[in-house]
């Protein structure tokens, strides 16, 4: 398939080599309202966050102030604004913290400017094998053209994220993941539409990019000279070892006579597909946590894992049974609902004298949810609305919902034997179970009816439990 090329040639030299001038600041001095002289300061480039060395023989640092306000760094003709700084460590004369957030010349929260984020790379990211890619040409150190990117559309705005590389042939600590639109926007707006998209990627190819970000802000759309650079520390990268899907079958089944059935089978999402999920993300907070649960969850054990699973399953189940309420309740006449849950109640308040408050409060709830589906019904609905087929094991491992929600392994009584090894494989098969349907409704909600890896059957020899099902399941 031949990829669509952005025209014009995206200018990043000299906002990066202003960049480099201020992340290559090692020393310096510190002045503040707050304290006077000025003190030497050292910076320290971290994974998140900057760290700082202050040294001082002033009075103010040895008591209880661990806090401080609207300072600045120079160092020769660069001025930093640091709006809040934290220590964390005293010693004699010299203190210790964390900057977690700075801004460099005029750079404005509020009014409408031209943005562009870049967020360091020390790591090839999956571009190739979860998204449909665009063709970009930058200019960095050199003028490079690269297919390690792809276009988003949210609410009409055009996006383009992409890797911007210092040497094309080599890693480099001085590439980015960058993300710019030619939409001139609020800083807020910006960085949440960020935000939305970098979930999103995260999601999909399992590089969320998240610790640092250096905002730039620019009057016009060349958005060559920069007029502002704001820091912001971030919640923190997450490299995902499970995603939706994975166009190359060679990634996961390692028997290549079985990948090979896969071969040019597999798609990625579409432009349109992946640009529908990040608007998802954006406009609807249930989409974003659980998107944000998937990514997240392979940092948790497998104790935690399935559990957490579970919650954004009965999410998801939400978020399409509320969009679908009108057809799916079982009294489909508002007026016949109505008059039935009016009945009840006025039967309820014959037995008043019967009952106790706390037994009537209980009751009446459950007459005023008369004409919703139960929630076993609710967490098969997505599969039936959205025509993806589902196995028995499948069910099998949903129904397990409550147990986890109640802080219960369900089923590892059933094991023999009865180790703590076992019980292990078992909540991983759930885990990778879970994973995938949740996943399966996602790609299919936003378009998507292709292939997605199913891990249960990939990992079956870890779980220890064989599956009569493909390496990559249809949806």
């Amino acid at each position: 398939m031949q990829l669509k090329r952005i025209e014009n040639m995206i200018e990043l030299s000299k906002s990066f080599e202003l960049l480099d001038k201020i992340r290559e600041i090692a020393n310096g001095s510190i002045s503040s309202k707050g304290f006077s002289p000025s003190h030497k300061i050292q910076l320290e480039p971290n994974d998140k966050g900057i760290k700082f060395t202050l040294f001082h023989d002033s009075f103010i640092f040895k008591h209880d102030k661990w806090d401080f306000r609207n300072l600045e760094i120079s160092q020769n003709d660069l001025k930093i604004k640091i709006p809040y700084l934290f220590i964390n460590e005293k010693t004699g004369g010299h203190v210790k913290g964390k900057i977690p957030a700075f801004e460099y010349g005029d750079f404005d929260k509020v009014k409408s400017k031209y943005h562009r984020l870049a967020l360091p790379l020390n790591k090839k990211i999956n571009f190739m094998f979860s998204v449909e890619n665009v063709l970009i040409d930058y200019n960095y150190k050199s003028g490079i053209k690269t297919r390690e990117a792809t276009e988003i559309i949210i609410n009409g705005h055009v996006f383009h994220l992409f890797v911007a590389k210092k040497k094309i042939t080599e890693l480099s600590d001085r590439d980015y993941l960058v993300l710019d639109s030619k939409i001139p926007m609020s800083y807020s707006e910006f960085s949440e539409y960020c935000f939305s998209i970098l979930i999103s990627f995260g999601f999909v190819s399992g590089d969320f990019i998240n610790n640092d970000g250096y905002f730039f802000q620019y009057e016009t759309n060349s958005m060559t000279d920069v007029v502002g650079i704001a820091y912001r520390q971030m919640r923190g990268s997450i490299k995902c070892q499970y995603v939706p899907t994975y166009s190359n079958p060679f990634g996961y089944i390692h028997d290549a006579e079985k990948a090979d059935l896969y071969k040019d089978k597999v798609r990625t999402l579409s432009l349109k597909e992946f640009s529908k999920l990040c608007q998802y993300c954006h406009s609807n907070d249930d989409i974003k946590s659980i998107l944000l649960l998937l990514i997240e969850v392979h940092t948790q054990t497998l104790v935690s894992g399935p559990g957490i699973l579970s919650i954004a399953l009965e999410t998801l189940a939400n978020v399409i049974y509320e969009e679908n309420e009108s057809t799916l309740a079982p009294i489909k006449s508002k007026s016949i609902s109505k008059k039935l849950r009016k009945g009840l109640l006025n039967t309820l308040d014959n037995f008043k004298d019967d009952i106790d408050a706390e037994g009537k409060e209980i009751i009446k709830s459950r007459i005023d949810q008369i004409n919703q589906r139960t929630n076993r019904d609710k967490l098969l609905i997505p599969f039936k609305i959205l025509e993806i087929q589902i196995s028995s094991t499948d069910i099998e491992a949903i129904e397990q919902r409550n147990a986890f929600l109640h802080g219960r392994t369900p089923m590892v009584q059933e094991i023999e034997p009865k180790s703590i090894n076992e019980a292990d494989k078992f909540r991983y098969y759930l885990y990778l179970k879970l994973y995938v349907l949740i996943s399966s409704i996602i790609m299919k909600y936003i378009g998507y009816d292709n292939l997605v890896v199913n891990y249960p059957k990939i990992y079956e020899n870890e779980t220890g439990i064989e599956l009569n099902e493909d390496y990559y399941r249809q949806i």
